[in-house]
C-alpha cells in the first residue's frame, strides 16, 4: 500500500509541473519548431558557421544533440542535460552548439487547440557536417565505404573466418562492428554474441589479417570515418539436417548395393 501511495504522489506531481508550465516534451506530429522546417534550419546554421568562421572539431564523428525549450512567445532556453559523461565525450560539439544557437532567431512554438504552447525541440549539432556542408545541405553528397575487392569478396572472408568457430549442429548469433577510417583501414573491431571471449579475440585477430583495403566513406568528397555493423547468424535446422543425413544414407546404400 505504501509503495502504491508513493507512486501516485510522483505521478500527480509530474502532471502538475507540466500543467503549470504548459510544456510539451516534444512537438506535435507535423509541426516544425523552426520557420521553414528542418532544411531551412540547416541552411541557416551552415550560413552562420561560414560567416562566423567556426572551426570543426578534431574528431569528425563528434556530435551533440541539444534540447531547446521553445516557449509560447518564441523565446528559447536550453534544457539542462544531466548526461555529463556524454557532454564530456562530445565537449567540442557541445561548445559548438552553444556558439551557434544564439544566432538562430526564427523559432516557432507548438500549437495545441489553436493555442501556442511551449515545447522541447531536439537538434543534432555535427560540427564537421556544418563546416563542410554545401550552402544548400540537401545537395550534400555522402558515399559509404566500399571494399576494393568487392563486398562479395569481403563477405566470403568473413564467412570463412567465423565458420572455424561454429560446430555443425549449433546455433550461433553474433554482431560484428568495425570502423573504416579516413585511410581505408579497419579499426575498432568488436564482436558481441554467442562466442567466448577467447573466440572473439581470435576472430578479431583473423579479421585484422584480411588482405585488401577499403575506399573510405566520403562527405562532399572528403574522406571520413564510418562505422559498419554486420549481423552474423548460423541457425541449425534440425529438419534440414535429418533430410541431409537421410540423403547420405540412401547414397551410401546405393553405392554399397552395386559393389
Amino acid at each position: 500500500m505504501i509503495k502504491k501511495f508513493l507512486l501516485l504522489i510522483t505521478f500527480f506531481t509530474t502532471k502538475l509541473i507540466f500543467g503549470q508550465n504548459e510544456v510539451l516534451d516534444k512537438y506535435p506530429y507535423g509541426q516544425d519548431f523552426y520557420a521553414g522546417g528542418l532544411n531551412q534550419l540547416n541552411k541557416e546554421m551552415v550560413k552562420i558557421v561560414k560567416e562566423q568562421k567556426f572551426l570543426p572539431c578534431e574528431k569528425t564523428e563528434e556530435q551533440y544533440n541539444v534540447q531547446i525549450l521553445v516557449r509560447e512567445n518564441s523565446t528559447i532556453s536550453y534544457v539542462k542535460d544531466f548526461d555529463t559523461v556524454n557532454i564530456q565525450k562530445n565537449k567540442c560539439a557541445f561548445d559548438f552548439s552553444r556558439k551557434i544557437i544564439p544566432h538562430l532567431k526564427r523559432w516557432m512554438p507548438a500549437k495545441v487547440n489553436g493555442k501556442f504552447i511551449g515545447a522541447i525541440a531536439r537538434i543534432e549539432i555535427n560540427p564537421f557536417y556544418l563546416v563542410n556542408s554545401k550552402d544548400d545541405p540537401s545537395k550534400n553528397e555522402k558515399k559509404n565505404p566500399t571494399f576494393k575487392k568487392g563486398i562479395k569478396a569481403f563477405g566470403f572472408e568473413i564467412k570463412s573466418i567465423f565458420e572455424r568457430y561454429v560446430k555443425k549442429n549449433e546455433d550461433k548469433r553474433a554482431w560484428l562492428t568495425f570502423v573504416v577510417n579516413e585511410n581505408g583501414e579497419m579499426e575498432d573491431l568488436k564482436i558481441e554474441g554467442d562466442f567466448s571471449d577467447y573466440e572473439k579475440k581470435d576472430i578479431i585477430n583473423s579479421l585484422y589479417r584480411i588482405k585488401g583495403k577499403w575506399n573510405p566513406a566520403t562527405f562532399n568528397n572528403i574522406p571520413i570515418r564510418a562505422k559498419i555493423s554486420q549481423p552474423i547468424l548460423q541457425q541449425f535446422d534440425l529438419q534440414v539436417e535429418l533430410e541431409n543425413q537421410n540423403k547420405m544414407m540412401d547414397q551410401n546404400f546405393q553405392n554399397n548395393r552395386y559393389r
